[in-house]
């Protein structure tokens, strides 16, 4: 019941709309009473006498009824549907919103079918209640009420009489209750199914190379038949609760008829009061009838409400001030205080790490995979809130500022590049939406990006496709530089940026974000070590914390692992390893891989075996 009202409270801004409906319904139910009525009259005072006038007066009267009837009842359905749609509208929308202020640690924990799920079949199901079943509920109570009134005072005994099967009515409404935890396990399994749909469809690539169809149709199929079995269970107990619904009306109408007959021929009622009676029952009942339907879509209602109400229930991690600060343009001077952070309750990634960048200079973080070097750069942004510590921008608090204002002057190009199915200007401009096409082709010049881009048959306006796939990995990351360049940002933040392209692209894109990266503060956690030498201090992260820092020949000589990669480099460049655009010898990471992967495994230090990895 709390749920079915917290739904409805999303009705209050439209309430006189509902109030409309509502007297429509209450006007509707007396005009409902009037074909009865008149069979009542023409039954008794015309068709006995043979008064053909009259007759037709009172059928004209029946079909003027039933023509108010049905102009009525367009106009409360329409209201309705009206008022359902607004509701809905506003519901999906407060959901969708609530869904963008969150943190990423909620995305950590919920997967994308589920959220997915929720704004979409979840809010359907709540809608099929809210348009449909609501107005029905409301229509029964004013049809009942009335009908019953008016049976009252057409014959009080013939009244008591019909409603002796009102507790069988009963016993089948209340055994509607048995399908509610069924209905919610569906709603559950439904968005069981989503994930596995999201994740074979994201991944098929993955899945035709190791020929898993027959896994992931395994996978669907069990999930699937999940949702069968728990629909079909809840399906058998309405199978059984509606045609008693029937056999107990039925059954009022042979008592009906049987009682009523017998006071027709002792002549303590009329023919026509008895056809305007059984009218009345068989009128009231139809509405008590649709009870299996609305408690039906109730109860996904309220299953799905509960599904609904835990996310908007969710409090946010990263909260804006009220008072929050706005500024229309950072210094980028860049301070970690003894920061340590956690996801959740599990032990710290990140600890007591303190770090200063200077508005202009480049911070490079370098680093076995899992240091915190990515977790790390998050906390920029405040896509993470520190646990303890702080982290400041230009003297203030990164939790003190707008997050519009913090996070429209941080440029961020990530490993990962994700493209939206838009055109290419549009992903570039994704930032800045209302720049000029010069500057947008400016930026992609300055990303080594204009070139491939001219070539394409459309130029610009050409579509990329779901996450970019119809261009290569190198000029998605192009297109992700551009895309940075054109903010304009006071803060850059470059997580492997060129990591997906090749030598030659590398060298041309690295020359653009050098310029880029001039007068402007830059974190880096650089994928090649001919970009982390050319920093103005370099950290070296390893469990969380920083075990060095300094510039390129102060590591060499005080930390042990950045001296391991260097010599990696000469070892590499020794055995012929090919240099890059640059002349310098590719990075090395885990397991042995050049470029891509850029990794090595092996060569002891200190008598111990190690794997080292640059960035990630």
């Amino acid at each position: 019941m709390n749920i079915l009202l917290r739904l409805i409270g999303f009705v209050r801004p439209y309430w006189w709309g509902t109030a409309t409906s509502v007297v429509l319904i209450v006007v509707l139910t007396f005009f409902r009473l009037g074909p009865a009525w008149f069979t009542k009259e023409i039954i008794d005072k015309a068709i006995p006498v043979g008064d053909f006038a009259l007759a037709l007066t009172f059928v004209a009267a029946l079909l003027g009824v039933s023509l108010v009837v049905n102009l009525l009842s367009a106009a409360e359905m329409y209201i309705d549907q009206w008022v359902g749609q607004r509701v809905i509208f506003d519901l999906r929308a407060k959901l969708y919103d609530h869904l963008q202020s969150q943190s990423m640690s909620f995305y950590d924990t919920n997967q994308t079918g589920q959220l997915m799920s929720r704004v979409t079949n979840d809010v359907n199901q709540v809608q099929m209640f809210l348009t449909g079943g609501l107005s029905r509920l409301i229509n029964t109570v004013m049809t009942v009420g009335i009908f019953l009134t008016m049976m009252f005072l057409l014959d009080w005994q013939l009244t008591l009489v019909s409603l002796v099967i009102l507790p069988l009515i009963v016993y089948f409404q209340y055994g509607y209750g048995k399908a509610f935890p069924l209905y919610r396990l569906a709603s559950q399994k439904a968005a069981d199914l989503n994930v596995v749909i999201q994740e074979d469809v994201t991944g098929i690539k993955l899945v035709k190379a190791f020929n898993r169809e027959p896994h992931e149709a395994e996978r669907f199929n069990r999930v699937n038949w999940d949702i069968r079995e728990a629909r079909m269970k809840a399906n058998v107990a309405m199978a059984i609760a509606s045609p008693g619904q029937d056999f107990a009306t039925y059954c009022s109408a042979i008592i009906i008829i049987c009682y009523g007959g017998w006071r027709v021929m002792t002549g303590d009622l009329t023919i026509g009061g008895l056809a305007a009676f059984y009218s009345y029952v068989l009128t009231m009942w139809s509405p008590v009838r649709w009870l299996t339907f609305m408690n039906q879509m109730a109860q996904q209602a309220v299953a799905s409400g509960e599904r609904i109400f835990e996310i908007l229930d969710t409090a946010q991690d990263v909260v804006e001030k009220p008072n929050a600060v706005v500024v229309d343009r950072l210094d980028g001077k860049v301070e970690l205080e003894n920061v340590t952070f956690a996801y959740g309750k599990n032990p710290p990634l990140l600890k007591n790490i303190s770090a200063t960048v200077e508005p202009g200079q480049t911070l490079a973080l370098v680093g076995p995979s899992g240091s915190g070097k990515t977790t790390l750069i998050n906390l920029v942004p405040r896509f993470y809130d520190v646990t303890s510590g702080v982290v400041r921008i230009d003297g203030h608090d990164v939790r003190d500022f707008g997050l519009q204002s913090l996070r429209s002057q941080i440029g961020m190009v990530m490993q990962e590049t994700f493209l939206f199915n838009l055109t290419i200007r549009e992903n570039i401009s994704y930032g800045r939406e209302d720049a000029p096409l010069a500057e947008i082709e400016a930026a992609a010049r300055a990303a080594n990006a204009h070139e491939f881009i001219a070539e394409l048959e459309e130029g610009y306006e050409t579509f990329v496709g779901e996450r970019g796939v119809k261009l290569s990995g190198g000029q998605r990351q192009r297109i992700a530089i551009a895309r940075a360049i054109l903010v304009n940002p006071r803060i850059l933040i470059l997580d492997e940026a060129t990591s997906s392209v090749d030598n030659q692209t590398d060298y041309l894109i690295r020359q653009a974000l050098d310029e880029l990266m001039k007068g402007r503060t830059t974190i880096v956690i650089a994928h090649r070590l001919s970009t982390v030498q050319r920093a103005h201090q370099i950290a070296v992260m390893e469990k969380g914390q920083i075990t060095a820092r300094g510039t390129h020949a102060e590591l060499l000589h005080s930390s042990p692992l950045y001296q391991h990669l260097n010599e990696i480099q000469f070892a590499l460049q020794k055995e012929g390893a090919p240099p890059d655009a640059s002349g310098v010898p590719v990075a090395v990471g885990v397991n042995g891989a050049s470029n891509g992967a850029n990794s090595v495994n092996g060569a002891s230090m200190n008598g111990t075996r190690r794997t080292v990895e640059v960035a990630r």
